[in-house]
């Protein structure tokens, strides 16, 4: 038996399940010979379970088929500068346990480590059947040597192979992936990108990102570094940026960048409600009632805001331009928090500056999921290397 078939079909019936056999037939173009002996296989073999019948269409009903969630139980952690974030799901993707804990960088790479791991061990007490890990970092991955290369702004992070430290420490399969990217894997899988073959998300965090599907597959780029759409440079000699450029994206619209903006003018002695709102003390400061102030009209809240949706459509223009994608997905703290003050200005230069045919149909959207999509993304790329692993021992079926 061939195992490319077998992962083909057990990956088809992962992704898009429940199916029928003729189904799987139909869509990957494997004789239903062989699709038979596959699924019988992997039925007895545990990977896939037969979960009721498809609707009737005249004549016998047919089996649907899934690959079995109660397989292995994953873990996707997403390592963020704020967060880190813990799901554990079940193969299917179904969350059973969501936590985030503070990142605390400040405190150096091993208190981050640490705190994974302590995370770590309390889970595989509460979930025993634990098979894989996934873990996403906000740092410039590599992610085939399962290495954070450099995270900017944060010391004691360059060539750190954390995808070895886990899996040594563990025993367990670890998988490590940039978590933007990782955030794309869900929305296609889960969200607005489902069934798009080329699309582009862009987070927009305490850090700026960018995740390009072209032709239904992840482009990383040679050295994996593609999507790093936080580095575009959108401001002429502006100020110095944490990669040795200036003027770059990060620093017009990020949520450190638009912090650090309101601050400053604030400390100047701009006028604006904001300054009531936090009764002097500039630590109280937060995105939420920057966009909670600019709701209400405050000028410098509304100015900070326009000016970094500008920016970002500056710089989707770009990306528009080259990759005529079918669809521009806006996750992250900025767009979910501040989208309605954000995408007025955001659109407006993106149509301004992109080819006028490449935007005219292009959907913009906010991504419908919280913080927990770039976990989720990595539960998904767990699943995928497991079932690659496990249709091995099909190949002498």
């Amino acid at each position: 038996m061939s195992r490319n078939k077998a992962f083909k079909l057990l990956r088809r019936i992962h992704a898009g399940g429940p199916l029928s056999r003729a189904e799987l037939a139909e869509m990957t173009g494997v004789a239903p010979s062989q699709v038979t002996l596959i699924v019988r296989e992997a039925l007895n073999q545990g990977l896939l379970v037969e979960r009721g019948l498809a609707p009737s269409e005249g004549g016998r009903r047919r089996i649907l088929l899934e690959v079995d969630p109660a397989l292995v139980t994953l873990v996707g952690i997403d390592i963020g500068r704020a967060h880190i974030r813990f799901a554990v799901a079940d193969f299917a993707g179904n969350i059973l346990n969501y936590k985030w804990l503070p990142t605390e960088p400040h405190k150096g790479r091993e208190h981050v480590l640490r705190t994974v791991q302590v995370e770590l061990d309390s889970l595989l007490k509460q979930f025993p059947t634990i098979g894989a890990l996934g873990i996403s970092h906000s740092g410039v991955i590599d992610h085939r040597a399962g290495k954070v290369l450099f995270w900017p702004m944060v010391d004691g992070w360059n060539d750190v192979p954390i995808g070895q430290i886990f899996a040594d420490a563990y025993g367990l399969p670890t998988f490590v992936e940039d978590c933007v990217r990782a955030m794309a894997i869900a929305e296609r899988r889960f969200g607005h990108a489902k069934g798009l073959r080329n699309f582009v998300l862009v987070s927009v965090g305490m850090g700026i990102g960018s995740a390009i599907f072209s032709n239904g597959r992840l482009h990383s780029g040679r050295d994996g570094l593609a999507g790093e759409l936080g580095h575009t440079i959108v401001v002429e000699n502006g100020n110095l940026c944490s990669c040795g450029n200036r003027g770059c994206l990060e620093l017009c619209s990020s949520a450190t960048a638009i912090l650090a903006r309101v601050r400053s003018e604030l400390e100047q002695g701009v006028g604006s409600s904001l300054t009531a709102e936090v009764g002097g003390d500039l630590n109280k400061l937060s995105l939420e009632l920057i966009v909670a102030a600019a709701k209400k009209h405050d000028r410098l809240s509304e100015r900070v805001l326009s000016e970094a949706g500008m920016h970002l459509g500056t710089a989707l223009a770009t990306v528009v331009n080259l990759l005529n994608p079918e669809m521009v997905i806006l996750a992250g703290m900025i767009p979910q928090v501040g989208h309605e003050i954000l995408l007025g200005p955001l659109l407006y230069n993106l149509r301004q500056r992109a080819f006028p045919h490449g935007v005219r149909d292009l959907p913009v959207v906010v991504s419908n999921f919280g913080e927990e999509a770039a976990a989720l993304g990595m539960v998904l790329i767990a699943a995928k290397s497991v079932l690659k692993t496990r249709c091995r021992a099909l190949e002498a079926a």
